[in-house]
């Protein structure tokens, strides 16, 4: 019966674990569409780009502090400067971490 017992607590804790783990895991999908979405940049915490034919549109995939992905046109004027506001903030970041280093 304790056997039984301890199993069905490992087991138990096992998917607890699986639960609560998969809820803060970012789920990586492509853009299927683009769309006109802007948000202040400074809601924004990284970006990457997909390009066709891999997929199925060129886009800006862009995450913001909520862990919302904004598909945009890689070309339109607000994703190019969205882009360069978050290389130019990386910069300063990357700059500050190799100061610290030393």
């Amino acid at each position: 019966m304790k056997s039984w017992m301890l199993g069905f607590y490992a087991v138990l804790l096992l998917w607890l674990l699986v639960l609560f783990s998969s809820q803060d895991a970012l789920v990586i999908s492509s853009c299927l569409t683009t769309t006109d979405t802007k948000v202040p940049l400074k809601n924004l915490v990284s970006y990457t780009i997909q390009c066709k034919p891999l997929f199925s549109v060129d886009a800006a995939r862009f995450l913001t502090i909520k862990r919302k992905i904004i598909c945009s046109d890689p070309s339109s004027s607000w994703a190019k400067k969205a882009m360069n506001y978050l290389d130019e903030k990386n910069k300063k970041l990357q700059s500050v971490s190799n100061k610290t280093a030393h």
